[in-house]
């Protein structure tokens, strides 16, 4: 398949072609004859175009983005993990391939984007300019950006680990039809965050030049693979170092060191980190009860459950309320 401008929603429809199933509302499920999962795209107010999908297909999908519009970036957060459903008949801990990343790219160039067979597929795209970014940044910083961080980032190809910063929205978008309150705004406000962090840990890297423990490119897959067993299923216990220094294939002192280098925390305290934040999310869904938030990230005690989250966030869950999509303090 062929997408030749930037355009998530057209790219939809003809995806919609291609499994022989009817867009309704900018949204489709794939048909059962190639797969599972979901397709949805929108044109935010700001004009950013976005395409959300989370999918396992039966046959491997390509899409060739031609070279076209000298205007637009792309900015795109990939998750490929095991099948869910795989590890149900299992029973047991996949220990498959796993790879989270973030890739910029520019509409200048062509590039084709790969949904794959037999894997689960999660992945959120956007098309932004330099009028985007104006909205979030100074003309001084905008000029920085464009000259040195992201020039960079396209020519080596770089592929961002998915970190905690990320973690949240990309949730809150990975969700197959979202009916929040003024829907549109809410889709734009992580979009525009998650640009905002991309931009911020280019700052960040930058400062750290030089700095940085050298690995290589198959050290950093394996610490991503870790990190996404980590954060997976967080009403499972977490993988023991023991599990985790053989998926890598790194001793667990070399792993604890490379991992804390690459995402900034040990590991344990990045799992409990990303443990609340998705404890958070939940709650700014306003659809479940304190207890059963507290079952879906693994606390079968309400009260421990309450204190630890207490001391991420500085107030209990108890004391926050969800109103339009957004965390209220009520107390």
């Amino acid at each position: 398949m062929q997408l030749e401008k930037p355009d998530f929603v057209d790219l939809l429809y003809l995806l919609g072609d291609k499994f022989k199933t009817k867009v309704t509302n900018q949204h489709f499920a794939v048909n059962p004859a190639f797969g599972k999962g979901y397709f949805w795209a929108e044109k935010l107010p700001s004009g950013v175009i976005v395409m959300v999908s989370d999918t396992c297909l039966i046959n491997n999908l390509e899409v060739e983005r031609m070279e076209g519009d000298k205007n637009y970036f792309l900015l795109q957060f990939n998750e490929e993990a095991a099948d869910e459903t795989e590890l149900v008949v299992k029973g047991k801990r996949n220990h498959h391939e796993f790879q989270s990343f973030i890739k910029l790219s520019h509409t200048m160039a062509p590039e084709t984007f790969v949904f794959p067979s037999e894997k689960r597929l999660r992945s959120v795209k956007f098309f932004f300019n330099k009028n985007h970014l104006s909205s979030l940044l100074g003309k001084q910083a905008i000029d920085e950006v464009l000259t040195q961080h992201f020039p960079v980032e396209m020519k080596n190809d770089n592929q961002e680990p998915i970190a905690t910063e990320y973690r949240v929205m990309l949730d809150d978008l990975w969700t197959e039809k979202i009916t929040e309150p003024l829907r549109l705004n809410y889709i734009q406000n992580r979009v525009f965050l998650l640009l905002e962090k991309y931009i911020v840990k280019l700052h960040e890297r930058r400062d750290l030049k030089g700095k940085k423990v050298k690995r290589s490119d198959d050290e950093t897959l394996r610490l991503m693979k870790v990190e996404a067993l980590l954060v997976k299923n967080f009403a499972m216990a977490p993988p023991t170092i023991e599990e985790l220094s053989r998926i890598s294939a790194m001793s667990p002192t070399k792993l604890k060191n490379d991992f804390k280098s690459l995402y900034g925390l040990p590991i344990y305290e990045y799992y409990q980190k990303n443990r609340m934040l998705k404890a958070k999310s939940l709650l700014v869904l306003g659809r479940y009860t304190i207890r059963e938030i507290g079952i879906q990230v693994g606390y079968s005690n309400l009260s421990h459950f309450a204190n630890t989250f207490k001391k991420e966030f500085g107030f209990l869950p108890s004391e926050i309320a969800a109103k339009d999509g957004v965390l209220v303090y009520s107390k």
